[in-house]
């Protein structure tokens, strides 16, 4: 099943490139801008998290999400400096200097936004994992990994509005726009959506419920916030240096791979987590695993009372709580068994 997403998300990816080379920016901007979270969304309709809600309760989030991300974007993009970001994104890139972007801008794109943004993020996400049905630190992770990404997508067609409306085209600067798509396309939602992912972890919290606003999730959260920042000062003074873009796109890989180094820690945590819960709450039933049970990552059989997968060495309890509830299901009756 993971091996199907990755080459959904590599063939989709393509599209926007070659929509960018052939100077169609618009439906390459907008295909870029939510690859990222239609994938996401397919993927938690397809293994089922959150049992029989996953599509409706993904569709909360990215609901308040897109009011937010619409709102802060439009007063920053729109009302307060629509023509400090034009100065900002497109410098004549060869030609502009480190120090060539205005203080105003700076403060305005480079510090206050991201701090709004990451606070409106937040927003939804703590909001689901105050219910006890959401209040694990798995829940509270992928709400914000999902609002993050929601947010990147909302706020690149609000920052990139002109393009649909004046019908901007890159035959001059393919290259460019090419590396533009893949900042928005791949950069800008993982470290969004990592960031967001690991402050509402920590808002869940391990144990029994959720923790809510302790110095623990404080602390996370102005790691969070800082990340955002030192991503969007580096793209702005970049803006205007020699090869900028491409610099841009470095400095925010640099970041995401640092932020997705230290997700993959919060996510093994809430994963062990989950399945310590599972492991303390259940008693394994003699059917636990059957000739028909298969595993939710690599889909390979299960060997009978299986914990782990002998193929991907995948925890069968480290899983979400459907997928687990259906390696639980007792094998249909062989028909010709009836017989």
């Amino acid at each position: 099943m993971a091996n199907e997403y990755r080459w959904a998300l590599i063939v989709g990816g393509t599209v926007p490139l070659l929509l960018a080379v052939v100077g169609v920016l618009g439906p390459a901007i907008m295909i870029a801008a939510f690859l990222l979270p239609v994938t996401f969304l397919v993927y938690a309709h397809d293994v089922e998290l959150w049992e029989e809600r996953p599509a409706l309760t993904l569709a909360a989030v990215y609901l308040v999400v897109a009011a937010g991300a619409s709102l802060v974007s439009l007063v920053a993009f729109r009302w307060m400096g629509e023509d400090a970001f034009a100065g900002l994104l497109f410098a004549n890139a060869g030609h502009g200097a480190l120090t060539g972007s205005p203080t105003g801008a700076l403060i305005l794109f480079g510090v206050a936004l991201p701090v709004a943004s990451e606070i409106v993020r937040q927003v939804g996400p703590v909001i689901l994992a105050r219910l006890p049905a959401f209040d694990d630190m798995i829940d509270g992770f992928t709400f914000g990994v999902a609002s993050g990404a929601a947010y990147a997508a909302f706020e690149t067609v609000v920052a990139f509005g002109a393009v649909f409306t004046v019908g901007l085209h890159s035959a001059d600067a393919p290259t460019t726009w090419v590396v533009v798509i893949l900042n928005l396309m791949i950069v800008k939602p993982v470290i969004y959506g990592a960031a967001t992912g690991m402050a509402v972890a920590a808002f869940s919290g391990r144990g029994e419920g959720y923790d809510g606003f302790t110095p623990a999730y404080f602390g996370t959260l102005g790691l969070a916030i800082a990340a955002n920042v030192a991503y969007w000062l580096g793209v702005r003074l970049l803006a205007g240096a020699p090869f900028g873009q491409a610099l841009a796109l470095l400095w925010g890989a640099v970041i995401a791979a640092v932020l997705v180094v230290r997700a993959r820690v919060v996510l093994q945590a809430a994963l062990l987590e989950a399945a310590v819960e599972d492991a303390a709450r259940n008693a394994r039933p003699r059917w636990a695993t059957t000739d028909l049970a298969y595993c939710p990552e690599c889909e390979n059989a299960l060997l009978p009372d299986a914990l782990f997968c002998i193929v991907c060495g995948a925890s069968v309890r480290a899983t979400s709580i459907a997928a687990r509830r259906h390696i639980r299901e007792p094998a249909a009756p062989d028909s010709e068994g009836e017989r």
